[in-house]
């Protein structure tokens, strides 16, 4: 069951009702069984995964709790600075051992749980491909020729990889940090089972912080007209982004990232900036359908991107895709290695092993270690460029510039659609396919035609022109005055839902004219 899907256009409404109709316990009873049916409706065993995963950081987060150590009491210290820096420096020396390993267990559990499930056989064809490269290179010496032992077979472990393991192996993560750093542990096992299990955002994100969703979890907001409305439009609009534009440029690309024959210039940029298309409308269409659905029931979940093709460099860029991810490889990876707070050379290589970690997490393959690799040089460059800026008022001026702007967005599309190639394809080969395709200028371009007769060009195009035309009668102070002058909206605010209400009746037929088969699972259900 997808979001996309029939079945859950049955179950999320089914889900709300029940949810407004109890409270307290049996509420919460609700969310947690509705997000393990949800779960389980693809490999039901691994909702025992799940469960065991959640009830492992449940009772490591109170042990940390109950193990934290107390600082003593400085009533008596006569300097107040120096009595906080004493008790902060004892407080460090005081830390039990047995605090720092039952984090340590923690983590370890969480990472070894990802890394087997994600990475195990990533990590077994690299060791056993060395093996036999030096069994290889031991046969060529004479001394070898008899003793040497014979090349290994690469075994293969039969591991499928579950649904969202790296989104809630994360949420788990970084609950054990806040905790082990003074916040206080959850003591409800069904409210911490309703955080890990949340059926918005269990699969796919966004990556919630456990205090704002606890908070909302406890006091959810009213579910009023206004948010119903904004639930709505969220869900059909995620809808339309994944059906009418993501699943046929999905089906548009696939061969050209496929193939080992070369491409055209033309073709490969077409596939590249498609798939750019393809990943922001899937991606953020899921996001848009799960904070949809959140809101249905009380909860908002943080926002996922704003507009990334549209920033002006690649720090902002990161800072607006995936927001959910970049926040935490932030908070978790970077700062604690020092972020800006050391020398210059350190940052840059923060950055580095940052985005090295970010392209690791999106899968166990080469090519997105160096995914990450080149948006971490790329950070690199873009963070000394913003520092030239600073010293610089006349270059700072013309940078800012409508030109400037202009010039300085289609610098970054012409980084990131390249790069996002690499993260599309397969494996290193056909990366470099694309991107030595890229620069194969003469050959007759294919791609345009097909993007041409799948019509989602015009179908999006169509949509985006209503939704814009509506979005702007809605909220025009002209217009509502047009329309409590006739009379027809004595507020200036009954005419949002009709207008909204075409807008949804738009899109839903738009998705019908992109002919869709079959259910398609988004793209991120494979990180």
């Amino acid at each position: 069951m997808i979001f996309s899907s029939l079945q859950y256009l049955v179950f999320l409404p089914i889900v709300a009702l029940l949810y407004w109709r109890t409270k307290g316990g049996v509420r919460l009873a609700l969310i947690v069984l509705a997000s393990y049916f949800f779960y389980m409706s693809w490999l039901p065993v691994y909702g025992l995964l799940l469960l065991g995963l959640t009830t492992i950081n449940f009772a490591v987060a109170i042990a940390i709790d109950k193990t934290r150590p107390k600082g003593e009491s400085i009533d008596d210290a006569v300097d107040a600075s120096i009595a906080v820096k004493s008790k902060e420096a004892n407080y460090t020396k005081r830390k039990s051992l047995l605090h720092k390993s039952i984090f340590a267990f923690g983590v370890i559990v969480n990472i070894g749980t990802l890394i087997y499930y994600k990475y195990a056989n990533f990590l077994i064809e690299n060791l056993v491909g060395i093996y036999n490269l030096a069994i290889t290179q031991s046969h060529a010496l004479p001394i070898f020729k008899i003793a040497a032992p014979l090349p290994w077979d690469k075994p293969v472990l039969a591991v499928i990889l579950p649904l969202g393991i790296s989104f809630f192996i994360f949420e788990f993560i970084h609950y054990l940090v806040d905790v082990y750093r003074g916040d206080k542990a959850l003591r409800s096992f069904m409210e911490f089972a309703a955080f890990a299990s949340f059926f918005p955002s269990q699969i796919a994100g966004p990556i919630k912080r456990y205090k704002d969703f606890m908070e909302k979890l406890r006091r959810p907001d009213p579910l009023t007209s206004a948010q119903f409305t904004e639930g709505a439009t969220l869900i059909v609009q995620g809808l339309f982004k994944k059906v009418a534009i993501a699943d046929p440029l999905g089906f548009i690309i696939a061969h050209p990232f496929s193939t080992s024959a070369a491409l055209s210039a033309s073709d490969a940029w077409i596939a590249a900036a498609g798939f750019c298309i393809q990943v922001y409308c899937d991606f953020s269409g899921y996001t848009d359908i799960g904070r949809g659905s959140a809101l249905w029931l009380g909860i908002r979940l943080p926002e996922n991107f704003a507009l990334p093709f549209f920033a002006h460099d690649l720090l902002d860029f990161w800072r607006r895709w995936h927001m959910s991810l970049s926040n935490w490889l932030r908070d978790y990876v970077y700062i604690p290695m020092g972020g800006n707070r050391i020398a210059l050379h350190l940052q840059w290589r923060n950055l580095f092993l940052t985005m090295i970690a970010c392209g690791i997490w999106h899968g166990a393959s080469w090519h997105y270690v160096i995914f990450g690799a080149i948006q971490g040089v790329g950070l690199c460059v873009n963070k000394e460029w913003r520092a030239l800026l600073q010293r610089s008022n006349n270059l700072r001026r013309i940078c800012e510039s409508k030109a400037g702007l202009v010039f300085a967005n289609l610098l970054l599309l012409s980084f990131v659609v390249p790069t996002y190639s690499i993260f599309r394809s397969p494996d290193i080969a056909h990366s470099i396919n694309m991107l030595t395709s890229m620069l194969n200028f003469g050959a007759p371009c294919t791609l345009a035609a097909a993007i041409d007769k799948s019509g989602v060009v015009y179908i999006s195009s169509v949509y985006f022109i209503f939704w814009l035309v509506s979005d702007r009668l809605t909220k025009s102070e002209f217009s509502m005055s047009v329309l409590k002058t006739l009379g027809l909206s004595a507020d200036g605010k009954t005419f949002a839902m009709p207008v909204r209400l075409a807008s949804w009746t738009a899109a839903c037929v738009l998705m019908i004219a992109a002919k869709p088969t079959d259910a398609i699972p988004f793209v991120y259900f494979q990180f």
